[in-house]
C-alpha cells in the first residue's frame, strides 16, 4: 500500500495482481515511510501480520488513519482474473514457504500445495475473515476494494490495463510514470514463470547442476536459448492438469464468486 498526503491518493495492493509493478514508481511518494511497502511483523492485537496487504475491514478496525487517507483520497488498485490469480498464489506460497521454488517442485509436490491451499481456505469464514501471511495471497479481492457491500475503491484497472493506470497516476502527480518500462517489467515477470517439462528433466538437471552449469557458460546465447525451451515450458501449461481440474476450477467459482463478478465487470469497462 503506498499513501501519498502530498498528492492524496492511496494505492491499494491487492496480493499477486501487479502490485509490485505499480507500488515500485510510486515509492517516491509514499509518506508512511515504508510502512506498508514489504514486512511481516507482529501487531499487538493481531499477531503477524502482512502490512504490504491489508485489507478493507483490518485497515478499518487496526489503521484508522490510513483507512481515513484510503477513503479521503484517490483510492485506486489493480485485480486480476480470479482463475489465473490461484494459481500464482499457489505459487507464491511454494516460493515463500517451502524448501524449494514451484520451478523445481514435481507435479506431485504441486499438487500436494494446492490440496492443502483449498482444505485451508475451505475451513475459514468467509466474509471479513483477514488470512495469516502464509495463505495472505489468497485473500479475496473483493477484500480490498468494498466494505458491507458498498465499493469503496476510486479507480479499477486489470492486470491488462497497468500503462493506463500508470498514465492516469501521471497525470495526477504532474509527470510521466515511464509507463513503458513498467510495463515491460510486468511482461518479463510473467515469462520468468517456467518450469521442468517434466519430472525426469528436473532430476537430471538438479543431479549434474556443476556439470550442466559448467557446459552452459561454453554455450552461445543462441543455443541457450534452444536448451531453455527443450527443458521449460511456461507454468501454467503444465500445471493445466492440476489448475484446470474440476476440483479446483469449483472450487475457484465458489470461493471466489464475488471476485469473478468484479473482474468481468472491471474488465468490461476498462480498456
Amino acid at each position: 500500500m503506498i499513501i501519498s498526503n502530498t498528492h492524496r491518493f492511496a494505492f491499494i495492493h491487492i496480493p499477486k495482481c501487479a502490485g509490485t509493478t505499480i507500488r515500485n514508481p510510486l515509492l517516491e511518494f509514499d509518506d508512511c515511510n515504508g510502512a506498508h511497502t514489504g514486512r511481516v511483523a507482529v501487531h499487538p492485537l493481531l499477531g503477524n501480520l502482512d502490512y504490504v496487504h491489508i485489507p478493507l475491514f483490518t485497515l478499518r478496525e487496526h489503521f484508522e488513519e490510513e483507512f481515513k487517507a484510503v477513503t479521503n483520497y484517490w483510492s485506486f488498485a489493480v485485480v486480476r482474473d480470479p482463475f489465473a490469480r490461484f494459481s500464482s498464489s499457489v505459487s507464491q506460497r511454494l516460493k515463500r514457504y517451502s524448501d524449494q521454488p514451484i520451478h523445481r517442485c514435481s507435479v506431485d509436490d504441486i499438487r500436494k500445495a494446492v490440496d492443502e491451499s483449498i482444505a485451508y481456505l475451505s475451513q475459514v469464514p468467509r466474509s471479513n475473515h483477514l488470512l495469516p501471511p502464509e495463505y495472505i495471497h489468497f485473500q479475496k479481492q473483493i477484500d480490498y476494494i468494498e466494505l458491507d457491500g458498498e465499493k469503496i475503491i476510486d479507480s479499477l484497472y486489470t492486470v491488462d490495463n497497468v500503462d493506463l493506470l500508470l498514465e492516469a497516476v501521471g497525470q495526477h502527480v504532474g509527470h510521466s510514470m515511464g509507463k513503458d518500462r513498467h510495463s515491460r517489467g510486468v511482461q518479463r515477470r510473467a515469462n520468468q514463470s517456467f518450469v521442468f517439462r517434466n519430472d525426469f528433466l528436473r532430476w537430471m538437471i538438479e543431479t549434474s547442476r556443476p556439470l550442466s552449469k559448467q557446459v552452459s557458460r561454453l554455450l552461445p546465447e543462441g543455443v541457450k536459448q534452444q536448451v531453455r525451451k527443450q527443458v521449460y515450458m511456461h507454468r501454467d501449461h503444465r500445471m493445466n492438469v492440476l489448475f484446470d481440474s474440476s476440483y479446483v476450477q469449483d472450487f475457484i467459482r465458489d470461493y471466489y464468486a464475488k471476485d469473478i463478478a468484479l473482474y468481468t465487470q472491471v474488465n468490461s469497462t476498462v480498456r
